[in-house]
């Protein structure tokens, strides 16, 4: 009888069976013991079985919101050492900044401090003095009746005396003066741009005018009785933007501020002046 088995022909084992009987020699029916015996050709092993399924893989996908990325507890102390070093770290580097932007500012000031002794031993400036030699005054006739607005003009006689042996200074445009009686804006000038030598007196005539200037009755009055008694007082003020030269060094440009207090006997051609102060301000930085 035929085997009903299909074995691969380059594979295919080879067996016998054997019966095995008792001593009678016949076949036994349900006491007998059947034995395979299988070969499986030249190697004399057995077929390989197929490889068992390969286990199965599950994907959970966890929404982004709900990721949360802290340390394993494993790791929570490594965390924290991290941490503190990256904080120490931090405080080390702000430290630094600070210690090297406070060198360089101390730094400048010291270079600043020791070229300006230096500037000071050397040239010895000295501020310059301003004068009011005189003022006439024009077309401010207060005692005309009926009459509040007025153009008045004025004309000062100022002294420049430059006393340094070293230093010339050099007046710039942009200059402002300005005549007021009790704060009260009366005429505007300017000063006249030039250039002042060592050693040197100048004398410089200041125009100053006024257009359409209306004063109130009491104001009015108050010249007109100041005028009377031949004493009115008003307020020279002169701002002049200088830069001062001392050998090759040449400044920057900053502002001198002069103020006058006069009195004049009346506000008219012929004015005497009765009493008069000038004081004299150096702002190097135009800071008012």
């Amino acid at each position: 009888m035929a085997d009903p088995r299909v074995y691969p022909t380059d594979n295919r084992p080879d067996y016998h069976v054997d019966y095995s009987s008792d001593m009678s020699g016949e076949m036994p029916h349900g006491g007998g013991q059947t034995r395979y015996n299988y070969s499986s050709g030249s190697s004399g092993e057995m077929p390989r079985q197929p490889d068992p399924k390969p286990p199965k893989h599950h994907i959970v996908q966890i929404p982004k919101d709900q990721v949360f990325r802290t340390p394993p507890p494993e790791n929570a102390r490594l965390q924290k050492i991290y941490a503190a070093r990256a904080a120490r770290k931090r405080n080390r580097n702000c430290f630094c900044f600070f210690k090297y932007l406070l060198s360089t500012i101390l730094t400048i000031v010291l270079v600043v401090a020791i070229v300006a002794v230096v500037f000071f031993l050397f040239y010895k400036p000295k501020i310059p003095k301003y004068t009011l030699s005189s003022m006439t005054v024009k077309n401010f006739n207060v005692s005309a009746p009926n009459t509040l607005t007025f153009s008045p003009d004025f004309e000062a006689i100022v002294t420049a005396d430059n006393p340094n042996s070293k230093i010339s200074i050099y007046y710039e445009d942009n200059s402002d003066i300005t005549v007021s009686y009790k704060d009260v804006n009366l005429a505007n000038g300017a000063w006249p741009k030039f250039h002042q030598p060592e050693k040197n007196v100048t004398e410089l005539v200041v125009s100053v005018k006024g257009s359409g200037i209306r004063l109130s009755e009491s104001l009015h009055d108050d010249i007109l009785q100041n005028e009377k008694n031949g004493a009115v007082p008003l307020n020279l003020d002169m701002k002049v933007p200088v830069k001062i030269k001392a050998g090759a060094i040449s400044t920057w440009t900053f502002n001198v501020l002069v103020s006058c207090d006069v009195t004049l006997d009346k506000l008219a051609a012929g004015s005497t002046i009765v009493d008069k102060s000038c004081s004299v301000k150096v702002h190097a930085f135009n800071k008012f």
